[in-house]
């Protein structure tokens, strides 16, 4: 079965709704992110959510991808008031379960629970996998300026590994990582993958991967700039923390026990950085459609000269079935 991991379904109606509620003026991602989303969602839904569904199902057809799983990715209702973040996120999970629905099997959902709140989060989770029926939970990469890997969030984590839940984790969450990097689309080009970096390695230097090894974690974009800077954090890491490093086994190998998903696609000469880094083994396909055709993603894979026919099928058909739960799915 082939899976797109990474999909988004942020229709007007969402960015209404957190309009309503001032996110602009109270979380990060929406001040850098909402005004561009938010225009893009007007142009992309202009003839309604089921015609966008109904577009992207070509695409699937198309590029031989049986089912997308959508998630809210950057733009996750992490208030700082928990009544707002529980009714925000509600709000985006039950538009989820109306993309899913509309898709017809086609479609599939990881959900947003309403961090920093932990015990709403434990509760939201439930919802999102027993009463939706999603594949999955989607994170940001902190939340309400907290590292995913603080101890406050311990319950939830605990909470996860006890379902063997899949984690989809997408940057967006704290964009301003740099002076000047709101303008000119340098935070999504550069901001991002730094922070998604960040998240991952402190959820391995932390422990969070070996305490809580049910967890089926998939990171964004290949993991943003792990494949580039994971050696020389390795090495950082042994000179300032020798005990940490040799308990942990090195960096490196810790990085391995996560999925990453295909959307980098701008230069294939990544795929060959992957390979001396995680391992293509490791490769899920991505698209984060609605941001280009899914036929590029799937064929940046499947005409790629650095990798084997073997490694292609398990990338595109076979490694992201294994790790996601998909109710319903359309087969090939």
């Amino acid at each position: 079965m082939r899976v797109d991991v990474h999909s988004h379904f942020t229709p007007p109606r969402f960015f209404e709704e957190m309009d309503r509620r001032q996110a602009q003026d109270r979380v990060e991602a929406f001040s850098v992110y909402g005004p561009m989303l938010g225009k893009n969602s007007q142009r992309r839904f202009a003839k309604g959510e089921q015609a966008f569904i109904d577009g992207l199902v070509e695409q699937m057809d198309g590029a031989g991808v049986d089912v997308a799983i959508f998630s809210m990715g950057a733009v996750q209702p992490y208030f700082s008031e928990e009544a707002d973040a529980k009714a925000g996120v509600r709000f985006a999970n039950d538009m989820l379960v109306d993309a899913v629905t509309m898709g017809g099997g086609r479609m599939a959902a990881f959900g947003s629970v309403p961090l920093p709140h932990t015990a709403a989060a434990i509760d939201e989770m439930a919802y999102c996998l027993d009463e939706c029926g999603f594949a999955g939970i989607n994170l940001g990469c902190s939340a309400d300026g907290k590292p995913l890997d603080h101890p406050m969030f311990d319950d939830f984590w605990a909470a996860a590994n006890d379902r063997g839940t899949a984690v989809f984790l997408h940057p967006g969450t704290t964009p301003n990582m740099a002076v000047g990097s709101a303008d000119f689309h340098l935070a999504p080009d550069f901001c991002s993958p730094t922070e998604l970096a960040v998240a991952l390695c402190r959820l391995v230097v932390t422990k969070v991967t070996t305490r809580f090894p049910r967890i089926q974690f998939i990171a964004a974009g290949m993991g943003g700039t792990i494949p580039y800077l994971a050696r020389r954090f390795d090495r950082g890491l042994a000179q300032t923390h020798p005990d940490l490093h040799e308990e942990l086994g090195g960096v490196v190998n810790q990085l391995q026990r996560f999925w990453y998903d295909t959307s980098m696609i701008e230069d294939d000469r990544v795929l060959d950085v992957v390979r001396h880094s995680v391992g293509v083994d490791r490769l899920v396909l991505g698209s984060d459609i609605p941001r280009g055709p899914l036929s590029d993603v799937v064929d940046f894979i499947s005409t790629s000269a650095r990798l084997s026919d073997v490694e292609k099928t398990h990338i595109l058909d076979r490694s992201a079935a294994g790790i996601v739960r998909v109710n319903g799915a359309h087969s090939a």
